[in-house]
């Protein structure tokens, strides 16, 4: 274990950071060939990985999901595979590949665990791991004060994306599934999902998995408030689809727009409509529990299932 060499790229500015960087240095050191560095923006973060991922075996990321969703071009041009350390506040994309919430469990498998590959979504060529979304999902990224999100913590989306929802208007997208026509209507919000899990917890589908070979996406109608609240509480519970739901799984996905659209890839605006997603298949190596939780679904055995075509 002590000729594994690691770099380790911490954000102090995670919300659970502050009392991991206290240990972390030192305990990598006494484990792996390794060098750790605190990266305070995007820029010194990609700057860490372009000039010291070269010489280790794996990269350690230490962040929220924002953080690893910063790093990915530089992570995909590199190709060495990814551990996480969630000291974030959701830690979706941990979540989904099965990595404990302790920082310290979830060091252990950074060095410990095995290496999986995992799908990569794109939207208009960037990438992202957990989910891309247009409409209200988009607004309610800015409706998250910091006084919001400290109150609210995991909830804090969810109260977002009601409150945005009560005073958006819908708008009218044109939607094709694999070359498809599949909708065209007005909407609240259009979501494409690689990953598992997104705003508040938010399901992107019951059966979705970031190695599947899938984007699984959703659609929200014009509806009663009722309905909208009904949504969260399907995606974030289970309970019983909303009518004005649709959902549906693909390969490739284009949404078209009268006028331009902000699209949210990983709680960040990095492009927008007209906007065409696609999948790198296997496009990342991630480093995963050897054994993971029981019932654990954010990674699959690459089973067929049958595709669900959406209402028109």
């Amino acid at each position: 274990m002590s000729q594994l060499r690691v770099l380790v790229v911490v954000n102090p500015k995670a919300s659970r950071a502050a009392d991991a960087l206290s240990a972390l240095p030192d305990w990598f050191a006494a484990r792996a060939a390794s060098k750790t560095i605190v990266t305070k923006s995007r820029d010194a973060l990609n700057q860490a990985i372009a000039e010291h991922g070269a010489q280790a075996d794996r990269i350690v990321i230490g962040g929220g999901d924002g953080t690893i969703s910063q790093a990915l071009p530089g992570l995909l041009t590199l190709g060495k595979p990814l551990a996480v350390l969630p000291l974030g506040t959701a830690n979706y994309f941990a979540n989904t590949l099965g990595v404990p919430a302790d920082v310290m469990e979830a060091a252990e498998i950074s060095l410990q665990g095995h290496p999986h590959s995992i799908d990569v979504g794109l939207v208009n060529g960037q990438p992202f791991l957990n989910v891309a979304s247009i409409g209200v999902a988009a607004s309610a990224v800015h409706a998250q004060s910091a006084a919001l999100k400290h109150r609210w913590r995991l909830l804090s989306y969810p109260v977002s994306l009601l409150h945005v929802a009560r005073v958006s208007k819908p708008f009218v997208v044109t939607l094709n599934v694999d070359d498809n026509l599949a909708w065209t209507g007005p909407v609240y919000q259009v979501s494409v999902g690689n990953g598992r899990f997104h705003g508040g917890g938010l399901t992107v589908s019951d059966h979705a998995a970031i190695d599947d070979g899938k984007l699984d996406l959703y659609l929200v109608a014009p509806g009663p408030v009722w309905q909208l609240i009904a949504c969260i509480t399907h995606l974030k519970f289970g309970f019983s689809k909303p009518a004005l739901m649709q959902r549906s799984c693909a390969t490739r996905v284009t949404i078209t727009t009268s006028k331009p659209r902000a699209v949210n890839a990983d709680g960040e605006i990095n492009t927008q409509t007209p906007a065409e997603f696609t999948l790198r298949r296997h496009g990342l190596t991630v480093i995963v529990p050897r054994t993971l939780p029981v019932g654990h679904q954010g990674l699959s055995d690459m089973q067929e299932e049958e595709t669900p075509a959406l209402a028109p």
